[in-house]
């Protein structure tokens, strides 16, 4: 990649308040986010950039600085006290975190901060403006106001559907994974279209793969045996998964057709109402021989759970994009998934899986029985599947936000537009 702008060795800061890059996706507060900024940062670092993540302290015993990789750091910031917190009391904290960040900056400047989801955003904008440093802003999520009619999350703390607007006029660029996350920025945050940059998510396909023949011998043996189909979703136990939705729609699959069900995931820390719902609802449907709640895993278990399952569910209300969609098509395992949000965009209606419109448990149950009643179907979906991943690489994504940056810089400089030498990338990247 050739871009005008800045230097050829970028100092970038990703300011993560809420939640670490150090935490199992799954769990507390970490989620896809967690996965998206890790990957873009090692896939940055190892291009010869110089990378900090700037974090909120949640644990005492926590190193002040945790190198990961070469040229990739984790810093950990002194806001509120250190301990695991709740969502909404993570807004308190912002002011005093931004003054440790500007504390940090001073010491050691960055060529430009990215702030991912709101808390960051609104902590790290002052400094920005202080020290001349330019934002960009990832939302990853973004709020709906309370009796809304549409679905997404909730405002979890009284500043975020002001933060997210302030972000989105005042930030001097916006990521967006997808394009149905771009269209809400601009639609609902009034986030200018030429600031809004599309930066399509990776996935690592050697760590999610297909099942070799020889490791899932005891599954294909199962089968042979009339054993039943396995059907996996993944994902913190918050409303907002629709994990309820999974269990109804097992609920109504014959008993004599029902496949097991496993999800994997915990609760965020003020979820555990949800999570154990979620358990009672389950035993008052009669699914605890085919339910298994697994918790959350580390990412090489995850994976090797993906793998070897038949089918994942992805019932979410609401995506941005939906990147464990993406890890299930790398293993060769075909999706259903709500229509809605970047789940649009993650699968590929009819060829690497199915999206359904609405919250039928019926209408869910029949396309989940359809294809496991389709081995054929199943296994051009699973090779469609996997050949749709293989063209999505973490690399390509940290290039194309490298070229999001530099366009950043350039423009600041009065360098003009960037100028690209037409990598996969650069192409990929858009503003306007």
């Amino acid at each position: 990649m050739s871009v005008t702008g800045g230097p050829s060795r970028l100092r970038v800061g990703f300011v993560m308040l809420h939640t670490s890059p150090l935490d199992v996706p799954g769990t507390k507060d970490a989620g896809g986010m967690n996965v998206v900024v890790l990957a873009q940062a090692e896939a940055l670092a190892r291009a010869g950039h110089a990378i900090r993540i700037f974090t909120r302290r949640a644990d005492p015993a926590a190193a002040a600085r945790v190198e990961l990789t070469p040229g990739l750091e984790v810093v950990h910031i002194d806001a509120g006290p250190a301990r695991l917190l709740a969502k909404a009391e993570h807004e308190p904290v912002m002011a005093e975190f931004g003054a440790q960040l500007a504390a940090e900056l001073a010491r050691e400047p960055a060529d430009v901060l990215h702030a991912e989801h709101w808390f960051s955003g609104i902590a790290a904008l002052p400094v920005a403006r202080r020290t001349g440093t330019p934002l960009v802003q990832s939302f990853h999520s973004i709020a709906v106001p309370e009796g809304s009619a549409l679905p997404g999350e909730r405002p979890e703390s009284p500043g975020r559907l002001a933060g997210e607007r302030r972000l989105a006029r005042e930030a001097d660029a916006l990521i967006a994974v997808s394009e149905a996350e771009r269209g809400t920025i601009v639609a609902d945050l009034g986030g200018a279209p030429e600031r809004v940059c599309v930066v399509p998510l990776g996935v690592d396909t050697e760590l999610f793969r297909p099942c070799h023949t020889r490791e899932c011998a005891e599954r294909d043996e199962w089968f042979a045996r009339g054993g039943a189909a396995e059907v996996i979703a993944v994902g913190r136990l918050h409303p907002l998964k629709g994990f309820d939705l999974a269990l109804d729609a097992l609920a109504a699959i014959p008993a004599a057709r029902r496949p097991a069900l496993r999800i994997v995931g915990a609760p965020p820390p003020d979820g555990d109402d949800y999570a154990r719902g979620l358990h009672e609802q389950a035993a008052r449907l009669g699914l605890l021989g085919s339910v298994a709640f697994e918790g959350a895993l580390p990412r090489p278990e995850l994976a090797a759970r993906i793998r070897r399952a038949t089918l994942m569910v992805v019932p979410s209300h609401t995506e941005t994009f939906g990147l464990v969609a993406l890890e299930a098509a790398a293993s060769g395992v075909p999706v259903v998934a709500r229509a809605a949000g970047g789940l649009r965009e993650a699968v590929r209606d009819g060829e690497t899986g199915v999206l359904v419109r609405g919250d039928d448990p019926r209408e869910w149950a029949a396309v989940i029985a359809a294809l496991l009643d389709d081995p054929e179907r199943m296994a051009a979906m699973s090779r469609a599947a996997r050949a749709h991943a293989l063209g999505r690489s973490w690399g390509a994504s940290a290039e194309s936000l490298l070229a999001a940056y530099r366009g950043l810089l350039a423009a600041r400089a009065g360098a003009g537009p960037v100028v690209s030498d037409g990598a996969a990338g650069a192409r990929a990247t858009r503003c306007g």
